[in-house]
Protein backbone atom coordinates (compact mmCIF):
# COMPACT_ATOMS: atom_id res chain seq x y z
CA UNK A 1 0.00 0.00 0.00
CA UNK A 2 1.34 3.43 -0.75
CA UNK A 3 2.29 5.53 2.04
CA UNK A 4 -0.03 8.79 1.92
CA UNK A 5 1.80 12.17 2.53
CA UNK A 6 0.54 15.71 4.16
CA UNK A 7 3.21 18.06 4.58
CA UNK A 8 2.48 20.17 7.51
CA UNK A 9 4.69 23.45 6.96
CA UNK A 10 5.76 25.27 4.01
CA UNK A 11 5.13 23.57 0.69
CA UNK A 12 7.85 25.50 -0.95
CA UNK A 13 10.27 24.39 1.68
CA UNK A 14 8.98 21.11 1.09
CA UNK A 15 9.44 21.21 -2.40
CA UNK A 16 13.10 22.77 -1.96
CA UNK A 17 14.10 19.90 0.30
CA UNK A 18 13.00 17.29 -2.26
CA UNK A 19 15.10 19.09 -4.75
CA UNK A 20 17.95 18.98 -2.84
CA UNK A 21 17.68 15.16 -2.04
CA UNK A 22 16.17 14.17 -5.46
CA UNK A 23 17.46 16.57 -7.95
CA UNK A 24 15.67 14.98 -10.81
CA UNK A 25 12.44 14.19 -9.64
CA UNK A 26 9.79 15.22 -11.88
CA UNK A 27 6.16 14.45 -10.70
CA UNK A 28 4.00 14.79 -7.84
CA UNK A 29 4.35 10.96 -6.37
CA UNK A 30 8.04 11.40 -6.50
CA UNK A 31 7.77 14.82 -4.42
CA UNK A 32 5.25 13.13 -1.95
CA UNK A 33 7.70 10.48 -1.75
CA UNK A 34 10.74 12.58 -0.76
CA UNK A 35 8.79 14.13 1.87
CA UNK A 36 7.91 10.76 2.83
CA UNK A 37 11.64 10.40 3.03
CA UNK A 38 12.49 13.38 5.02
CA UNK A 39 9.70 12.39 7.54
CA UNK A 40 11.22 8.71 8.26
CA UNK A 41 14.38 10.38 8.54
CA UNK A 42 13.31 12.69 10.91
CA UNK A 43 11.65 9.71 12.96
CA UNK A 44 14.92 7.33 12.84
CA UNK A 45 16.81 10.81 14.18
CA UNK A 46 14.49 12.34 16.66
CA UNK A 47 12.46 9.31 17.80
CA UNK A 48 13.29 8.63 21.58
CA UNK A 49 10.78 6.75 22.31
CA UNK A 50 10.87 2.66 21.91
CA UNK A 51 7.23 3.04 19.76
CA UNK A 52 8.82 5.77 17.95
CA UNK A 53 10.28 3.49 14.84
CA UNK A 54 6.80 2.43 14.15
CA UNK A 55 5.74 6.26 13.15
CA UNK A 56 7.04 5.46 9.79
CA UNK A 57 6.35 2.63 7.83
CA UNK A 58 3.81 1.20 5.64
CA UNK A 59 0.16 2.20 5.98
CA UNK A 60 0.95 5.44 7.50
CA UNK A 61 -0.29 8.81 6.48
CA UNK A 62 3.30 10.47 7.33
CA UNK A 63 3.28 14.23 8.49
CA UNK A 64 6.25 16.41 8.09
CA UNK A 65 6.21 19.09 11.54
CA UNK A 66 9.28 21.75 10.97
CA UNK A 67 12.09 19.56 11.78
CA UNK A 68 10.10 16.58 13.26
CA UNK A 69 7.76 14.03 11.92
CA UNK A 70 5.01 12.10 12.57
CA UNK A 71 2.79 8.99 10.94
CA UNK A 72 -0.61 7.29 11.53
CA UNK A 73 -3.05 5.07 10.46
CA UNK A 74 -6.36 6.18 9.10
CA UNK A 75 -9.16 3.77 11.26
CA UNK A 76 -12.26 5.80 10.59
CA UNK A 77 -12.78 9.07 12.00
CA UNK A 78 -9.50 8.07 13.70
CA UNK A 79 -5.72 8.68 13.31
CA UNK A 80 -4.19 5.71 15.25
CA UNK A 81 -0.30 6.78 16.31
CA UNK A 82 1.98 4.89 17.95
CA UNK A 83 3.69 7.00 20.55
CA UNK A 84 4.86 10.83 21.07
CA UNK A 85 5.99 12.77 17.09
CA UNK A 86 9.60 12.94 16.82
CA UNK A 87 11.25 15.95 17.22
CA UNK A 88 14.42 17.98 18.30
CA UNK A 89 14.08 18.16 22.48
CA UNK A 90 13.68 22.67 21.92
CA UNK A 91 10.41 21.88 19.71
CA UNK A 92 8.50 19.19 20.90
CA UNK A 93 5.86 21.38 22.10
CA UNK A 94 5.56 22.84 18.25
CA UNK A 95 5.59 19.40 16.93
CA UNK A 96 2.56 18.43 19.45
CA UNK A 97 0.54 21.63 18.40
CA UNK A 98 1.19 21.55 14.97
CA UNK A 99 0.27 18.04 14.77
CA UNK A 100 -3.03 18.51 16.38
CA UNK A 101 -4.02 21.18 13.62
CA UNK A 102 -3.27 19.16 10.94
CA UNK A 103 -5.27 16.50 12.13
CA UNK A 104 -8.06 18.80 13.14
CA UNK A 105 -7.78 20.20 9.48
CA UNK A 106 -8.36 16.67 8.57
CA UNK A 107 -11.55 15.96 10.87
CA UNK A 108 -9.73 13.29 12.58
CA UNK A 109 -9.53 12.31 16.21
CA UNK A 110 -5.95 11.55 17.49
CA UNK A 111 -5.29 8.38 19.54
CA UNK A 112 -1.82 8.13 20.76
CA UNK A 113 -1.44 4.52 21.63
CA UNK A 114 2.15 4.64 24.22
CA UNK A 115 3.19 8.13 24.74
CA UNK A 116 5.72 8.51 27.97
CA UNK A 117 4.52 11.77 29.44
CA UNK A 118 0.91 12.08 29.69
CA UNK A 119 1.66 15.60 31.00
CA UNK A 120 2.04 17.75 27.67
CA UNK A 121 -1.22 16.20 26.42
CA UNK A 122 -3.03 17.04 29.50
CA UNK A 123 -1.98 20.34 29.29
CA UNK A 124 -3.91 20.68 25.74
CA UNK A 125 -7.12 19.32 27.56
CA UNK A 126 -6.29 15.61 26.70
CA UNK A 127 -7.44 12.27 28.30
CA UNK A 128 -4.13 10.09 29.56
CA UNK A 129 -4.77 7.17 31.01
CA UNK A 130 -1.89 4.29 31.80
CA UNK A 131 -2.04 1.15 29.11
CA UNK A 132 1.93 -0.37 29.72
CA UNK A 133 5.06 -0.58 30.75
CA UNK A 134 8.04 -0.76 28.46
CA UNK A 135 10.86 -3.04 29.83
CA UNK A 136 14.12 -1.24 29.19
CA UNK A 137 17.95 -2.39 29.86
CA UNK A 138 21.03 -0.23 30.49
CA UNK A 139 23.24 -1.44 28.54
CA UNK A 140 26.14 0.32 29.81
CA UNK A 141 26.42 -2.06 33.17
CA UNK A 142 24.53 -5.38 31.44
CA UNK A 143 25.63 -8.94 31.50
CA UNK A 144 24.34 -12.13 32.60
CA UNK A 145 25.85 -12.58 35.82
CA UNK A 146 24.05 -11.99 38.92
CA UNK A 147 20.52 -13.78 40.04
CA UNK A 148 18.30 -11.67 38.71
CA UNK A 149 19.35 -12.95 35.19
CA UNK A 150 20.28 -16.43 35.98
CA UNK A 151 17.65 -17.62 34.38
CA UNK A 152 18.79 -16.24 31.35
CA UNK A 153 22.35 -17.48 31.65
CA UNK A 154 21.32 -20.98 32.16
CA UNK A 155 18.96 -20.71 29.08
CA UNK A 156 22.05 -19.85 27.07
CA UNK A 157 24.10 -22.71 28.40
CA UNK A 158 21.39 -25.25 27.48
CA UNK A 159 20.73 -23.73 23.76
CA UNK A 160 24.92 -24.58 23.29
CA UNK A 161 24.23 -27.91 24.51
CA UNK A 162 21.65 -28.61 22.06
CA UNK A 163 23.67 -27.17 19.38
CA UNK A 164 22.39 -23.92 18.71
CA UNK A 165 24.28 -21.20 17.07
CA UNK A 166 23.21 -17.55 16.23
CA UNK A 167 24.14 -15.37 13.08
CA UNK A 168 23.57 -12.39 11.56
CA UNK A 169 20.71 -12.57 8.85
CA UNK A 170 22.05 -12.70 5.81
CA UNK A 171 21.03 -13.96 2.15
CA UNK A 172 22.47 -17.53 2.99
CA UNK A 173 20.15 -18.36 5.56
CA UNK A 174 16.96 -16.27 4.48
CA UNK A 175 14.92 -18.84 2.65
CA UNK A 176 15.27 -20.89 5.95
CA UNK A 177 14.07 -18.07 7.93
CA UNK A 178 11.63 -17.43 5.96
CA UNK A 179 9.97 -21.38 6.29
CA UNK A 180 10.78 -21.21 10.12
CA UNK A 181 8.69 -17.75 10.41
CA UNK A 182 5.80 -19.36 7.55
CA UNK A 183 5.67 -22.17 10.61
CA UNK A 184 4.92 -20.08 13.51
CA UNK A 185 2.83 -18.11 11.81
CA UNK A 186 0.23 -21.09 10.92
CA UNK A 187 0.07 -21.77 14.82
CA UNK A 188 -1.28 -17.95 14.69
CA UNK A 189 -4.69 -18.41 13.70
CA UNK A 190 -5.14 -14.50 13.80
CA UNK A 191 -1.98 -14.02 11.38
CA UNK A 192 0.67 -11.48 12.03
CA UNK A 193 -0.56 -8.57 14.02
CA UNK A 194 0.37 -4.87 12.71
CA UNK A 195 0.74 -1.48 14.11
CA UNK A 196 3.49 -1.26 16.52
CA UNK A 197 4.72 -5.17 15.79
CA UNK A 198 6.29 -5.35 12.75
CA UNK A 199 6.13 -8.65 9.84
CA UNK A 200 8.20 -10.98 8.29
CA UNK A 201 10.10 -9.26 5.42
CA UNK A 202 13.10 -10.82 4.04
CA UNK A 203 14.07 -7.65 2.31
CA UNK A 204 13.82 -5.39 5.43
CA UNK A 205 15.35 -7.71 7.50
CA UNK A 206 17.97 -7.62 5.67
CA UNK A 207 18.72 -4.60 6.27
CA UNK A 208 18.01 -4.19 10.26
CA UNK A 209 19.61 -5.69 13.32
CA UNK A 210 18.50 -9.31 13.39
CA UNK A 211 19.76 -12.49 14.18
CA UNK A 212 18.47 -15.85 13.11
CA UNK A 213 18.79 -19.18 15.20
CA UNK A 214 20.44 -22.29 13.66
CA UNK A 215 20.16 -25.91 15.28
CA UNK A 216 23.10 -28.63 15.11
CA UNK A 217 22.04 -29.71 11.27
CA UNK A 218 22.03 -25.48 10.09
CA UNK A 219 18.48 -25.44 9.86
CA UNK A 220 16.85 -21.90 11.22
CA UNK A 221 14.90 -22.34 14.23
CA UNK A 222 14.12 -19.11 15.41
CA UNK A 223 15.04 -15.33 15.17
CA UNK A 224 14.91 -11.98 16.60
CA UNK A 225 14.89 -8.43 15.06
CA UNK A 226 15.41 -5.35 15.87
CA UNK A 227 14.60 -1.18 15.31
CA UNK A 228 17.52 1.38 15.85
CA UNK A 229 15.67 4.79 17.65
CA UNK A 230 16.89 7.80 19.45
CA UNK A 231 19.64 8.35 16.35
CA UNK A 232 20.94 4.81 16.77
CA UNK A 233 21.57 4.95 19.98
CA UNK A 234 19.03 2.35 21.25
CA UNK A 235 17.39 -0.87 19.52
CA UNK A 236 13.85 -1.99 20.66
CA UNK A 237 12.89 -5.82 19.72
CA UNK A 238 9.84 -6.36 17.77
CA UNK A 239 9.83 -9.94 15.61
CA UNK A 240 10.06 -13.12 18.16
CA UNK A 241 9.50 -16.53 16.19
CA UNK A 242 10.50 -19.77 16.73
CA UNK A 243 10.08 -23.20 14.91
CA UNK A 244 7.12 -25.37 17.08
CA UNK A 245 10.10 -28.08 17.29
CA UNK A 246 12.87 -25.60 18.55
CA UNK A 247 14.64 -26.41 21.73
CA UNK A 248 13.02 -24.20 24.60
CA UNK A 249 16.16 -22.17 25.48
CA UNK A 250 16.32 -21.00 21.65
CA UNK A 251 14.68 -17.37 22.18
CA UNK A 252 16.70 -17.01 25.79
CA UNK A 253 20.10 -17.48 23.61
CA UNK A 254 18.44 -15.22 20.69
CA UNK A 255 17.82 -12.27 22.96
CA UNK A 256 20.79 -12.67 25.27
CA UNK A 257 23.33 -12.96 22.42
CA UNK A 258 21.30 -9.79 20.84
CA UNK A 259 22.21 -7.96 23.81
CA UNK A 260 25.46 -8.74 24.70
CA UNK A 261 26.75 -8.01 21.01
CA UNK A 262 24.55 -4.37 21.00
CA UNK A 263 26.37 -3.68 24.18
CA UNK A 264 29.91 -4.46 23.01
CA UNK A 265 28.98 -2.58 19.91
CA UNK A 266 28.53 0.75 22.42
CA UNK A 267 24.69 0.60 22.23
CA UNK A 268 23.19 2.71 24.94
CA UNK A 269 19.74 1.00 26.10
CA UNK A 270 17.51 -1.72 24.68
CA UNK A 271 13.77 -1.94 25.24
CA UNK A 272 12.34 -5.45 24.97
CA UNK A 273 9.24 -3.44 23.94
CA UNK A 274 6.08 -2.60 25.47
CA UNK A 275 3.66 -5.17 27.89
CA UNK A 276 0.48 -4.18 27.64
CA UNK A 277 -1.20 -3.56 31.33
CA UNK A 278 -3.82 -6.54 31.99
CA UNK A 279 -7.34 -5.76 30.53
CA UNK A 280 -9.34 -8.55 31.60
CA UNK A 281 -9.91 -12.23 29.54
CA UNK A 282 -10.87 -10.57 26.03
CA UNK A 283 -7.62 -8.63 25.71
CA UNK A 284 -5.69 -11.50 26.73
CA UNK A 285 -7.15 -13.38 24.22
CA UNK A 286 -6.19 -11.17 21.41
CA UNK A 287 -2.26 -10.21 23.21
CA UNK A 288 -0.63 -12.53 25.88
CA UNK A 289 -0.01 -10.17 28.39
CA UNK A 290 0.51 -11.98 31.22
CA UNK A 291 2.96 -14.53 29.84
CA UNK A 292 4.80 -12.32 27.99
CA UNK A 293 5.50 -9.76 31.01
CA UNK A 294 6.74 -13.28 33.06
CA UNK A 295 9.13 -13.91 29.95
CA UNK A 296 10.98 -10.43 29.61
CA UNK A 297 11.25 -10.11 33.67
CA UNK A 298 14.08 -13.17 33.34
CA UNK A 299 15.85 -10.15 31.75
CA UNK A 300 15.71 -8.01 34.70
CA UNK A 301 14.47 -4.77 33.01
CA UNK A 302 13.59 -1.17 34.09
CA UNK A 303 9.78 -1.03 33.79
CA UNK A 304 8.63 2.88 33.09
CA UNK A 305 4.99 3.33 32.58
CA UNK A 306 3.70 4.71 29.43
CA UNK A 307 0.10 5.91 28.56
CA UNK A 308 -3.01 6.25 26.13
CA UNK A 309 -3.96 9.45 25.02
CA UNK A 310 -7.70 10.68 23.41
CA UNK A 311 -9.02 13.90 23.18
CA UNK A 312 -11.35 13.78 25.84
CA UNK A 313 -12.32 11.09 28.19
CA UNK A 314 -16.22 10.33 26.28
CA UNK A 315 -13.32 9.45 23.00
CA UNK A 316 -12.06 6.61 25.53
CA UNK A 317 -13.88 3.38 24.17
CA UNK A 318 -13.22 5.18 20.69
CA UNK A 319 -9.94 5.22 20.74
CA UNK A 320 -8.85 2.37 22.06
CA UNK A 321 -10.96 0.31 19.34
CA UNK A 322 -9.01 2.39 16.71
CA UNK A 323 -5.71 1.14 18.33
CA UNK A 324 -7.54 -2.99 18.46
CA UNK A 325 -8.29 -2.47 14.70
CA UNK A 326 -4.94 -0.96 13.89
CA UNK A 327 -3.38 -4.01 15.54
CA UNK A 328 -5.50 -5.94 13.04
CA UNK A 329 -5.01 -5.92 9.48
CA UNK A 330 -7.25 -9.04 8.82
CA UNK A 331 -10.06 -7.61 10.96
CA UNK A 332 -10.60 -7.75 14.86
CA UNK A 333 -12.51 -10.67 14.58
CA UNK A 334 -9.66 -12.72 13.09
CA UNK A 335 -7.37 -10.91 15.56
CA UNK A 336 -9.56 -12.45 18.60
CA UNK A 337 -9.31 -16.29 17.45
CA UNK A 338 -7.42 -18.45 19.97
CA UNK A 339 -3.23 -17.50 19.21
Amino acid sequence: MKTAVIYAGSVAAGHRAAQRMHPSYQSVDRYQASVASLAEAAVARWGRSSASPFLAGPERTMVRLGAGAAGYVRQGRWAALATDPAAPADAEADALDELLEVLARESLHPVFACVTDPEPYRLRGMHAVPIAEDAVIDLASFSLTGARRAKVRHGLSAAGRAGITIVSFSPEVADGAAAMSAAWLATKRGGELGFTLGRFDSEQLGGADCRVALDAGGRAVGLVSWHRYDAGRARVLDLMRRAPDAPNATMDALIAESLLGFSAAGVERASLACVPLPRGRLAEQLYPTASLRRYKDKFAPAWGPRWLVVPTRRHLVGGLLAVIRSYCPRGLAAGLRHN
